[in-house]
């Protein structure tokens, strides 16, 4: 409750406090960046994919706006965090601005420059020019590019927050409601909760020849797309169910004012993660064949393809693809919703600016300009999957022609609404050990996919490498 209630607390002084500045203004834009002194170029590093590259005429925008050049390179996800954590903790200077996924940002917060400190130094509004624009973004994701202390440390231009993708069409066939209902005793319809996605899975597996929808299948069907390849998603899927139970990876532990002191792995963390690794090791049998080495792209494509009905945890960035299945399979409707129990992971990346930047003014601005409101609208009429809430709302979104693009807006909100006062109790948000510990879970999280543990030895697993990770790389104590 304390956590909730600090959590709460942050939101409010974003949305309400900064709403009065942001309310006797414009939107900041790029004709607001004041003359930057220091021309010394700056280079950034990106993440490759996802569309990235919309980024680019952006960054171009910014160089003929203020002299400065800005030069790029791109990095696959797997990768991203290795080549930018050795550079931060090298001291080379060698990227002004570093893209931080908001997991990373406690473990990183002593090589980057609070936002604060440079909007004082740079601003010609200030801090109060900052935070004005900070109205405009979403208070869940703005606590998760601050440290645990609530310092903002970045601002996110790109969301994966979770949710589930769906075939409308298959479950509003009359055919397959009234077989449902006989053999479950319940009405067809959106999953609400893991039964219901079990259900589903089971129901929704079945041979070449057998019948969908009243017509021979070519070939065989699974309910279920699951991504439990060794990739940093696997655990995402099962940190969402973790989560929508009510528990933890590991639970924070907090003094009498709320500060935070430890991490505690609790009886009912551990309960809780059993099950969700006996449900995700049961839920296998029901995903397409190779899904033990799957990730987003197959675990989308298959869903694409007509290969399966339901993809019940995956990255909004991900709508897009998912939503073309209307193009590729005749009859086919598409639709997503918020997650069962809805406790997804809520993630982004965020652009924050290194201290051993030889030109944080500009990369101060550069950032600034990126997570603005026009910026960010203008990428996601493309379908960029935005993180700035008021421009997300701005869109279309509600016209059925945009549909493909932006059907992903409604169930993201709903899902950034709900989970907002739960942000200050999640271990990934609060680790100073996160970006290694993040691994770990892949690791954990596969292995028993593939049932090379049993659900309690993957528990016990976790266990030890959370306490032997945090205590080497964390900066507070696991409490036994």
């Amino acid at each position: 409750m304390k956590a909730r209630s600090l959590v709460v607390a942050v939101a409010l002084a974003f949305v309400a406090g900064f709403a009065l500045n942001a309310a006797a203004e414009e939107h900041f834009s790029l004709d607001d960046i004041p003359q930057i002194k220091n021309k010394t170029p700056i280079h950034v590093p990106l993440e490759a994919g996802g569309g990235s590259d919309l980024i680019f005429p952006f960054l171009q925008k910014f160089s003929e706006k203020t002299g400065i050049k800005v030069t790029k390179e791109s990095h696959v996800f797997a990768s991203l965090y290795s080549k930018e954590i050795v550079e931060l903790q090298g001291k080379t200077g060698a990227y002004d601005l570093v893209v931080t996924e908001t997991s990373w940002t406690n473990e990183w917060e002593d090589y980057l420059y609070p936002l604060e400190d440079l909007a004082e130094k740079y601003d010609p509004k200030g801090v109060a020019g900052l935070r004005a624009d900070l109205a405009g973004h979403d208070p869940g994701l703005l606590r998760m590019c601050s440290n645990s202390a609530g310092k903002l440390l970045g601002l996110p231009y790109y969301n994966y927050t979770m949710m589930t993708i769906y075939r409308a069409d298959v479950l509003e066939d009359p055919t397959e409601k009234v077989a449902f209902k006989k053999k479950y005793g319940y009405e067809l319809a959106p999953v609400k909760s893991w039964q219901d996605v079990r259900n589903h899975a089971e129901f929704f597996t079945r041979k070449k020849g057998e019948m969908l929808k009243g017509v021979a299948l070519k070939e065989d069907l699974y309910g279920v797309s699951l991504m439990a390849g060794r990739f940093p998603h696997v655990q995402d899927e099962l940190g969402t169910m973790i989560w929508g139970e009510g528990a933890h990876w590991a639970s924070p532990v907090r003094d009498a004012g709320g500060k935070l002191t430890g991490f505690q792995i609790t009886e009912n963390d551990k309960k809780v993660q059993k099950w969700a690794f006996g449900y995700y090791q049961d839920l296998m049998q029901f995903a397409p064949p190779g899904s033990e080495n799957a990730f987003w792209d197959q675990a989308t494509a298959s869903f694409v393809a007509g290969k399966t009905v339901l993809v019940p945890i995956m990255y909004s960035g991900l709508w897009n693809w998912s939503a073309s299945t209307e193009k590729e399979i005749p009859g086919a409707k598409v639709a997503a919703q918020p997650v069962p129990k809805g406790r997804p992971y809520t993630g982004a990346f965020h652009f924050a600016p290194s201290k051993d930047s030889k030109n944080p003014e500009a990369a101060y601005w550069l950032l600034r300009y990126i997570a603005s409101y026009g910026a960010q609208l203008e990428m996601a009429k493309t379908g960029w999957v935005s993180a700035r809430r008021d421009s997300i709302m701005a869109t279309d979104y509600k016209n059925p022609e945009t549909y493909a693009q932006l059907g992903w807006i409604p169930t993201i909100v709903k899902t950034w609404d709900a989970q907002a006062p739960d942000v200050d109790s999640y271990l990934h948000f609060n680790s100073a050990a996160f970006g290694k510990l993040y691994e770990v879970m892949t690791i954990v999280g596969h292995e028993n996919a593939i049932k090379k543990r049993t659900p309690q030895g993957s528990v016990e697993e976790w266990g030890k490498k959370f306490g032997r990770i945090q205590k080497k790389f964390g900066k507070l104590p696991v409490v036994k």
